[in-house]
């Protein structure tokens, strides 16, 4: 299983009461991210991180530079260094970027993938607003709110058995 962190945008109010808000709910994977790792500056493009793209051009400018002092090997294992490390904190700067743009976590989820972790976020935002509604549909439909107690003939049932002995 996976583990997502759920970001909503800034205007964002409700999460389950809208269903044509809730896909604009970000699902961010906690964990390694292969895109990132694999083409780190067009990931960043496509999820519009600029101040994490200029920052990611220096430190591989400054390592590539540093690795090529050394020797020719060493750029490539630099450059493959520093892709590593951005394909791990990809997703975490991902979040900080979004931070920075005024969204805000509403949740973390856990999901075989996607669309799992969307459905159980989902059914959870809304089983949290059914309490109120189910206490409300109670109190309306219900004209008394005693309980209801199990009995046996005359006698109350407690778990499986009848109610307290009166012995003499």
């Amino acid at each position: 299983m996976s583990t997502y962190v759920v970001m909503a945008p800034p205007e964002f109010d409700n999460l389950a009461g809208d269903p044509l808000q809730s896909d604009r709910l970000a699902f961010v994977l906690d964990g390694f991210s292969a895109l990132a790792f694999l083409f780190s500056i067009i990931w960043m493009l496509v999820h519009r991180m600029w101040l994490v793209l200029l920052g990611y051009l220096g430190i591989a400018l400054v390592v590539e530079l540093l690795a090529l002092a050394v020797s020719p090997e060493a750029t490539a294992i630099a450059a493959f260094v520093v892709s590593i490390l951005f394909g791990f904190e990809a997703q975490a700067l991902r979040r900080w970027s979004l931070e920075r743009k005024g969204w805000r976590v509403v949740g973390i989820v856990d999901g075989v993938n996607r669309a799992e972790a969307e459905l159980r976020f989902l059914h959870k935002a809304a089983n949290q607003l059914a309490p109120e509604t189910k206490q409300r549909d109670a109190q309306s439909t219900s004209p008394t709110s005693a309980p209801i107690v199990p009995r046996v003939g005359s006698e109350r049932v407690v778990g499986l058995t009848l109610g307290p002995e009166i012995r003499q």
